[in-house]
This record gives C-alpha cells, sequence and structure tokens, in this order.
C-alpha cells in the first residue's frame, strides 16, 4: 500500500467513523511504528470543536484511534519482531557480549577436554574464566534488576 492509498484510506475510515463531523484533512504520516504507519485525521466537530483520529496499518490489519493516550498504549507494549534484538532488549550489549563468551569458551572448553583430557592447566584455566564470565553477568543482572513493593 502506497502512501497515498494509506492517506485516502484514511480519510475514508474517518469520515465513516464520524459522519456528523466536517473539515477532515489529513495531518502528519508517521512511517515505521510497530512495523506499520499512523496517518493523523483532524477534523471539526458539530459542536465546534477540533478533533484528531490516527488510523494505523500494520501489515496484518488496520486500527483507528480516537485518542492519543489508545495509540500511546499500543506503541509502549509493542515488541520487536526479530529474535536478535529482543535478546538485546532483555539482556543489553553487556548481556550479548557475556553470553557470546559463555558460549566461545563452552565450545573451547569441550574441545580442549576431547583433545586433550590428560592436560589439567589448561581445563582449569578454561573452567576458571568460565566461572567468573558467568559470575559477572549473573551478578550483573541481578544487581541491575530493581524490586517493587
Amino acid at each position: 500500500m502506497t502512501l497515498d492509498d494509506m492517506k485516502a484510506e484514511a480519510l475514508k475510515r474517518i469520515q465513516d467513523e464520524n459522519p456528523d463531523c466536517k473539515d477532515f484533512k489529513v495531518g502528519k504520516t508517521y512511517r515505521n511504528i510497530m512495523h506499520g504507519s499512523v496517518v493523523t485525521v483532524s477534523f471539526q466537530c458539530t459542536d465546534g470543536k477540533s478533533d484528531t483520529n490516527h488510523v494505523y496499518f500494520g501489515r496484518e490489519e488496520t486500527r483507528s484511534y480516537r485518542r492519543h493516550p489508545d495509540i500511546l498504549q499500543d506503541v509502549s507494549v509493542s515488541r520487536e519482531r526479530v529474535l536478535f534484538f529482543r535478546f538485546i532488549e532483555l539482556v543489553g550489549v553487556g548481556g550479548l557480549i557475556a553470553s557470546f563468551l559463555v558460549v566461545v569458551l563452552a565450545v573451547l572448553l569441550f574441545f580442549l577436554a576431547w583433545e586433550n583430557p590428560g592436560e589439567s592447566s589448561i581445563i582449569e584455566v578454561v573452567k576458571l574464566s568460565f566461572t567468573i564470565i558467568l559470575g559477572f553477568f549473573f551478578g550483573s543482572q541481578a544487581a541491575s534488576q530493581k524490586t517493587f513493593s
């Protein structure tokens, strides 16, 4: 759907929802909000007051919002669809680095233990570094968690 199609459909939708109002005008268009676009439509009510409604065009659905807090609520609870970015949202960049290091050290530990089963000094160093990274990661996560009472 093109931008002009969205504007025309938003205008028609708001006119249908508010049949007793007049002077409908398409305002701003916001792209890339909740994986879609939002078109604002302003109009004049019969009592002389002006009002603004929003129409959201997503991949699967089209919704209209009468009030600003309604669309702000939906924006605030929307989630990222890409799992990598959801993981960053959950643990942060420090957690991403720690997770990467844990995986690398786990693979290294596996191969060192497989190659040299009698060589315990290398395995002990890797085990200690693995434990330190895990402790740092979980300790920083626990310290950043806020308790609500």
